[in-house]
């Protein structure tokens, strides 16, 4: 393991968990009512479940790192004469970004699809992991961070695009 790896394992926890009760208060999130908890607590799921969640959190973990291998891939053409870096630091920025708009999107098109059971089971997933909030609520949030996220990123873009 890189030192990288570990120093991001170990400060990126500790500071989403820090970050939790400022984000609720900000966006205003509304946590499962106590009925929810229970009720999702006691239920039996399917083994497959879990593997289900698993692809679902892929699914979200891959649209960023696709966004960023485009970059690196087709980047050299659309900006030739640049230094490969460009591309590469704007896929790493879009790839955050899409991390938040794209994973909105992904959650909202997944959350639909699901049947109420498995709905279920991602609220006791969210419930387990302390982001006991409202799913669609969530989706909201995330669209609201990716946006402030590019109006704070837009210098750096556009610094990267026409100034180097």
């Amino acid at each position: 393991m890189s030192s990288t790896q570990f120093w991001v394992g170990a400060l990126v926890p500790p500071l989403v968990k820090w970050a939790n009760p400022y984000l609720k208060k900000f966006f205003k999130l509304n946590e499962f009512d106590s009925e929810t908890r229970i009720r999702v607590s006691t239920k039996q799921y399917p083994i497959y479940f879990g593997f289900l969640y698993g692809l679902w959190v892929t699914a979200l973990l891959s649209s960023g790192f696709a966004v960023l291998i485009w970059f690196m891939i087709s980047g050299p053409a659309f900006f030739s004469g640049k230094s490969y870096a460009i591309p590469v630091f704007l896929g790493l920025i879009n790839m955050i970004g899409a991390w938040f708009i794209l994973g909105a999107l992904l959650d909202f098109i997944f959350w639909q699809i699901s049947s109420e059971n498995f709905r279920d089971y991602i609220k006791l997933k969210l419930i387990k992991s302390g982001w006991g909030y409202d799913i669609k609520q969530q989706i909201v949030t995330l669209f609201k961070i990716g946006f402030i996220y590019y109006l704070l990123t837009a210098p750096i873009i556009l610094y990267l695009l026409y100034f180097l």
